[in-house]
């Protein structure tokens, strides 16, 4: 079966990081955009010809932006405190599964190698111990 998938998944290739560099900088920057579209869309829901009851909620434009921005903010917040935490556990507890991280796996791996050499140090210590209790005696 895992043959069959060689052939058909291409091999990835070596690259220099310019692609991918681009990529993530445009990423990072999407927000940028979408923070412009946010605010010519509120100027389009709040100055709406057959909907005024933003315009009478809200007697100025910037009282409305403001009121919005409140509102992010405890959306932000709430994501901060609640949503990520939970994502990121979630996330970690389904990575550790059946095996799944092979990254998880070599940290156990790692955990019984550093319980091997505790034992062989402290094996080392009590001989080191036993001589010199030796040596004090004779």
């Amino acid at each position: 079966m895992s043959a069959i998938f060689e052939k058909i998944i291409p091999k990835q290739r070596k690259m220099s990081t310019r692609i991918g560099g681009l990529l993530i900088i445009v990423g990072e920057t999407m927000f940028l955009f979408s923070l412009l579209n946010f605010l010519m869309i509120t100027r389009l829901q709040y100055y709406s010809s057959g909907d005024s009851f933003m315009r009478v909620l809200f007697p100025h434009y910037l009282l409305f932006l403001a009121a919005l921005f409140v509102v992010a903010f405890i959306g932000m917040w709430l994501t901060y405190v609640y949503v990520f935490p939970s994502k990121q556990r979630f996330s970690q507890e389904q990575a550790i599964k059946d095996d799944r991280s092979p990254m998880y796996n070599k940290i156990l791996d790692l955990e019984d190698d550093i319980d091997e050499l505790k034992k062989v140090v402290f094996d080392m210590s009590e001989k080191i111990d036993r001589m010199n209790q030796k040596d004090n005696i004779q």
